[in-house]
């Protein structure tokens, strides 16, 4: 749907809502919550007028800051899809109330709360967009980073510190993304405000994470009391917090429950790459080749760690060479017997994975899990990289 066919409707469901409610016949119980309704939709109608403008001159301009023309990605496609989303939820929503705000068992407190996240969102987002069209004013034409050093950068720090965010993480949750990832994100975001009120007390990782399930329940409840806590952890907690938190998948016993639950592979191995160049030879041409360094930043050439994963054993991953730079983890082959393995052919593909943990956390130790299944599903081995973490190896260490 265009985006102006968007705003329009947005405006339209909102002034069914104000009508619905006028004609409607409200209980003295309900007469402050109708009227927190019908003062909301007028914010959203506000809100419409003042973003849709924004839309129309970022959906004119933004193609100029993709990659190239096969990729159709950038920063300010993803701020238009994210507040299209938020608008669709709207009016979606609005629909839902327009056509049942009468009935006896419509549920008036409940939709008000919901459709004031949502109100909330937008605001949010409408403030994301000036931002935004500042950024787009100040660049040069094409370029998505200022080369200016100085108050822009300082400008838009302080100007997203004081927005408030915790809208994004309530009720709101994931709005943009589809509907199947939301409940993980609710667990994510949930495990992470309640690990991080019992953070710093005198316990073990595994510990907090216990302590800290005993406490979900009241985040479960109350989305707005979670949103206001993912706020304040994510603008107060230190560097420590976030790798103790993702880490917490580290541990032997969390290792062991995955490992049981996942896929078996026949080859698990972690190695050790020296600290040497690489040349490939390139699919489309092997008389040519590309160079692979190792990482040099902040203090030399050093080795990297791979984990290397292949549901099936293949030829040359038995090697005495391969199990030569096998660190002390060691190799795990799940094999009927050593003295007569079969292998298969080598593979025409390899998955190069990079894990997830924001350059700070975690190792790919954390995601064996779904990487066998995909070794099992794709029929090829992976390598996923356990590249360097901050802050003990700083950017662009990893890199």
């Amino acid at each position: 749907m265009d985006h102006k066919e968007v705003f329009a409707a947005l405006q339209s469901v909102c002034s069914e809502v104000i009508l619905a409610l006028n004609g409607s016949v409200s209980n003295s119980s309900n007469v402050d919550a109708t009227d927190r309704l019908k003062g909301v939709m007028k914010q959203i109608q506000e809100h419409g007028r003042a973003v849709e403008p924004l839309i129309t001159g970022f959906t004119t301009v933004y193609h100029h800051y993709d990659l190239d023309a096969q990729t159709p990605g950038n920063g300010y496609r993803t701020l238009v899809k994210v507040v299209q989303s938020c608008v669709i939820h709207i009016i979606q929503k609005a629909r839902y109330i327009a056509s049942n705000c009468t009935g006896a068992f419509f549920r008036m407190d409940h939709n008000v709360v919901e459709i004031e996240a949502y109100c909330s969102a937008l605001c949010q987002l409408r403030a994301l967009l000036y931002l935004a069209q500042i950024i787009l004013n100040d660049n040069a034409h094409g370029q998505l980073y200022s080369q200016d050093e100085g108050g822009l950068r300082e400008r838009f720090v302080q100007e997203y510190i004081s927005m408030h965010k915790a809208c994004f993480y309530g009720r709101c949750l994931g709005f943009q993304f589809s509907p199947s990832l939301r409940p993980f994100l609710q667990t994510v975001v949930i495990s992470m405000v309640s690990f991080g009120e019992n953070y710093k007390k005198q316990q073990t990782g595994i510990g907090m994470a216990a302590l800290s399930f005993f406490t979900s329940g009241k985040y479960v409840v109350d989305p707005e009391l979670r949103g206001k806590e993912f706020e304040r952890i994510t603008q107060n907690l230190d560097m420590q917090f976030w790798k103790t938190f993702w880490n917490v998948t580290e541990s032997g016993l969390f290792s062991s429950l995955t490992r049981i639950a996942s896929s078996v592979a026949q080859v698990n191995v972690t190695l050790t790459v020296p600290a040497e160049g690489l040349s490939l030879p390139l699919a489309s041409d092997p008389n040519l080749s590309v160079a692979v360094n190792p990482p040099v930043a902040h203090w030399g050439p050093g080795p990297v760690n791979v984990r290397l994963i292949s549901h099936t054993l293949r030829q040359g991953q038995d090697s005495a060479e391969l199990l030569a730079l096998s660190r002390p983890e060691g190799p795990q082959f799940s094999l009927p017997g050593s003295s007569n393995r079969q292998t298969a052919p080598l593979s025409p593909c390899l998955v190069i994975h990079f894990h997830g943990g924001g350059f700070v956390a975690q190792t790919s130790k954390s995601h064996e899990n779904y990487l066998k299944s995909w070794s099992k599903d794709l029929n090829v081995p992976i390598l996923s990289v356990d590249y360097s973490l901050a802050p003990e190896a700083p950017f662009p260490r990893a890199l």
